[in-house]
């Protein structure tokens, strides 16, 4: 109990405080999507697909965070019973998974459609499957051992596609369940704690250094943010193909408001808290970065929305030079507000890697850019007086960091 006590109070807080505020939010939601009276009809796989893998996802980051691994070090000093520790260091961040992050997928499911008792078993159950899994699974990828876990997850996802059956579904999530804790029985603890082997660093002899390839390495270096703009590249190729069926509607521009929800590259100040420091302290480093930056984000949205119009040319057609300069112009002004953003109001408090890329912030953007893509829908003039803005926009950014 000791261990459970020290592991949560690092995740949740000294009084478990996000907890409460993971509740307070859920009980918000349900009632906000209540009094709306939104229904919708929901075939219970898309339910029991969501549970299963948005927790194994956001489990996954949490197993790969590095913030948390300074308190196992801590642990790792004083005794300790394997087992015990195994169990209750995978408990603790399945708990801290399921209520901070899957329980407001879960109450927007329960809120918008009806459900039966034992659907929202399974999905309960799917969810705690996901927490399980992922720990064996991960312990697995660290031992090279990649075949096992990748036919694990075909099998699951097999169960919830193609047969599509509650009872199924929950045969499936107990064996899961019971083969996860029966590998983590046998698991060593240690096998949780990864170290970041730092490589040789290259001794730069010129006068001044190239920021912009410093982010670029940098985002070749982590894994999971490399990984999550792969994942944005794969959502453009296939929006158009969702986006193609509401005939009558502008509804490309909707397409460049959520491809602007590339968290990890937002929060690249947030995310190193050393790193911010030394950009906020070394002199004229503030006005350098701070431009390079914008300039990043706006490289890797544009990249990324040159995607989607090539998408939907294939599959639509009708592209032409005002979708390429709508593109531009969500590039640039998305990539304007993600940098300032994480300039004034970096994230603070942030106890892992998932609570820092959850975080309400990172929808703000992407909210004002569909607020401004529901407008450049209706009325197209809107362009030119965007256009003006934003160009004022870079004025004053280039003149306010001249001044830093």
């Amino acid at each position: 109990m000791k261990t459970v006590k020290s592991i949560s109070k690092q995740l949740f807080g000294e009084k478990y405080e996000s907890i409460w505020k993971s509740l307070l939010a859920s009980v918000i939601l349900f009632f906000a999507i209540h009094a709306a009276e939104l229904k919708l009809v929901i075939a219970p796989f898309i339910l029991y697909l969501t549970s299963t893998f948005f927790t194994a996802g956001v489990m996954w980051q949490m197993l790969n965070g590095s913030r948390h691994i300074e308190a196992m070090q801590g642990m790792f000093m004083l005794p300790f019973e394997n087992r015990n520790f195994v169990f209750s260091y995978a408990s603790v961040l399945g708990t801290h998974t399921l209520i901070t992050k899957t329980l407001l997928i879960w109450v927007l499911f329960f809120a918008v459609a009806a459900w039966n008792v034992f659907e929202i078993v399974v999905a309960l159950l799917c969810g705690c499957m996901a927490c399980f899994v992922a720990s064996a699974a991960y312990l697995m990828f660290k031992k090279r051992n990649i075949v096992l876990p990748v036919i694990w997850a075909a099998c699951i996802l097999s169960q919830i596609l193609i047969v599509r059956q509650s009872m199924a579904v929950l045969i499936i999530s107990i064996v899961s369940i019971i083969g996860a804790m029966l590998y983590l029985f046998f698991a060593d603890a240690y096998d949780f704690y990864h170290v970041t082997i730092a490589k040789k660093s290259a001794r730069h002899i010129g006068h001044t250094g190239n920021i912009l390839v410093y982010l670029v390495r940098y985002l070749m270096a982590n894994k999971s943010y490399l990984i999550n703009t792969v994942g944005l590249c794969a959502v453009a190729v296939f929006l158009p193909l969702l986006f193609g069926k509401f005939h009558g509607l502008n509804i490309l521009p909707l397409g460049f408001a959520i491809l602007c929800l590339n968290t990890p590259i937002c929060t690249l100040l947030s995310c190193d808290p050393d790193f911010e420091q030394s950009i906020r302290v070394l002199p004229g480093q503030a006005s350098r970065f701070y431009i390079w930056y914008c300039l990043f984000i706006c490289f890797i949205n544009g990249f990324i929305a040159c995607i989607y119009l090539c998408s939907w040319q294939l599959i639509n057609g009708g592209i032409n030079v005002i979708n390429i300069w709508i593109a531009v112009l969500f590039a640039m002004q998305s990539a304007i507000l993600s940098a300032t953003l994480e300039w004034v109001r970096p994230i603070r408090n942030w106890k892992t890697e998932s609570d820092l890329w959850h975080h309400p912030r990172k929808y703000l953007v992407p909210l004002l850019m569909m607020l401004v893509a529901a407008f450049v829908s209706t009325w197209t003039p809107i362009l030119w007086i965007w256009s003006v803005v934003l160009l004022f926009q870079c004025w004053a950014l280039l003149y306010m960091t001249k001044r830093l």
